[in-house]
């Protein structure tokens, strides 16, 4: 019985293997100035409609006069700021501000994606310099989950010993996506090429290229899609079948 179509010419090739992944880290060094400055993020999620509270704590130095506070937020490419000293500059911000504690919280009411999603960073300055003498930053997610995934060409017909792309993807979902692919009855994610969407509208794709021989005529492909809104039971997946031309 034949394993794949037929056209003229040809040999054997296998499926294209995937390649280790490499991972790194980048170490950020810190300059302490006057009291302290913490430059590391911490990642924060909510989700629409929640209340959140990013803390900002200080040395009790700070608390004298000559001292400027503020909280600002960078969305996209908006940055401005939400409060300054003990005045909150939206309705759905609160601002616990004790200097004299070394206190200035910021709390985040009925959360949404379109104001709230990005980088939230508080700061004490120096009112005669300037300089910086604390700083805190927070990246703030507001969880979306993203819809079910969908595979192009929409008809897998690849010809063997010739490279061949299917392309999963997803819309929305905040953060973007993570889509991976998988042979049915394989638990080993094949090495893809991620396409990020950067906004809970928009699609984030992963690409597998595979160079497929007469054999994968008919074999199945599991496309896998999951973010932190979700559970990890909850996965979203779609499964395709290949059909391959063979060359003779």
């Amino acid at each position: 019985m034949e394993l794949c179509h037929r056209q003229n010419g040809g040999r054997e090739s296998p499926v294209q293997q995937p390649f280790k992944a490499v991972a790194f880290s980048v170490t950020v060094s810190t300059l302490i100035t006057l009291v302290s400055i913490t430059a590391a993020d911490e990642i924060r999620d909510t989700r629409e409609g929640e209340t959140v509270t990013l803390k900002c704590r200080f040395s009790e130095q700070s608390a004298a006069s000559d001292f400027s506070y503020y909280w600002a937020r960078s969305t996209g490419n908006k940055f401005d700021n939400v409060a300054i000293k003990g005045v909150q500059l939206n309705t759905n911000y609160r601002i616990d501000f004790r200097p004299e504690q070394g206190i200035y919280d910021l709390t985040i009411m009925n959360t949404s994606y379109s104001r709230d999603n990005g980088r939230f960073e508080c700061r004490v300055k120096a009112s005669g310099t300037g300089a910086d003498v604390h700083q805190e930053y927070y990246n703030l997610t507001v969880l979306t989950p993203p819809q079910p995934p969908f595979v192009e060409p929409v008809e897998l017909r690849a010809t063997e010993d010739e490279k061949f792309n299917l392309t999963c993807s997803s819309i929305g979902g905040s953060p973007d996506p993570i889509i991976t692919w998988y042979r049915v009855g394989s638990d080993k994610p094949f090495k893809a090429t991620i396409t990020k969407g950067g906004s809970k509208d928009l699609r984030t794709s992963s690409t597998l290229t595979i160079i497929p021989r007469r054999e994968d005529d008919g074999a199945k492909f599991r496309c896998v899609v999951w973010n932190r809104a979700m559970a990890e039971k909850d996965k979203l997946e779609t499964t395709v079948t290949l059909s391959v031309n063979c060359k003779y």
